[in-house]
């Protein structure tokens, strides 16, 4: 069953590269037969959020591996995973509390244009996020399943 111990490992790497790919993408975007863009000035590097929830997937993918010698370690990526999922429910839920709600056709008239409708659905962001989330948490829960080393003690 020497397999079965690289399965959390995995999970967890496989969540990290979710979450790495998700901040790259966009939070909402225009639906798909609809005219328009979503301009948000931030051309930059990323914003201290995406930046802790990268460091979040690592510390996530540590405490599995360590997890492999000290059992009681598993909780690690189970908190991160956590973390990542809570700031996923944050951001949507934000989003559907706006103004401008998600779902929903909005009357715009930019200044020397016609008016036109638009429709704003969430992007690819939220639930990449969310599947890196759930693979930590389910790397951790995996983690505390598997045997630790042998000749190592659980503490």
């Amino acid at each position: 069953m020497k397999n079965n111990r690289l399965v959390p490992a995995v999970m967890a790497v496989v969540g990290f590269g979710a979450i790495v790919v998700g901040i790259q993408q966009g939070l909402v975007h225009v639906a798909p037969g609809y005219e328009g863009t979503i301009v948000t000035g931030w051309d930059g590097a990323l914003n201290h959020e995406e930046v802790l929830l990268v460091l979040l997937g690592g510390v996530g993918i540590g405490g599995t591996v360590a997890a492999r010698k000290w059992k009681r370690l598993a909780s690690i990526p189970v908190a991160m995973g956590g973390i990542v999922l809570f700031y996923v429910f944050r951001a949507v839920l934000a989003q559907f509390q706006s103004p401008h709600s998600l779902y929903r056709e909005h009357s715009l008239r930019p200044p020397g244009s016609e008016e036109y409708t638009v429709m704003v659905v969430l992007g690819a962001e939220p639930f990449l996020l969310a599947v890196g989330g759930l693979l930590l948490v389910g790397a951790g829960v995996a983690r505390s399943k598997v045997e630790p080393l042998s000749g190592t003690t659980t503490s």
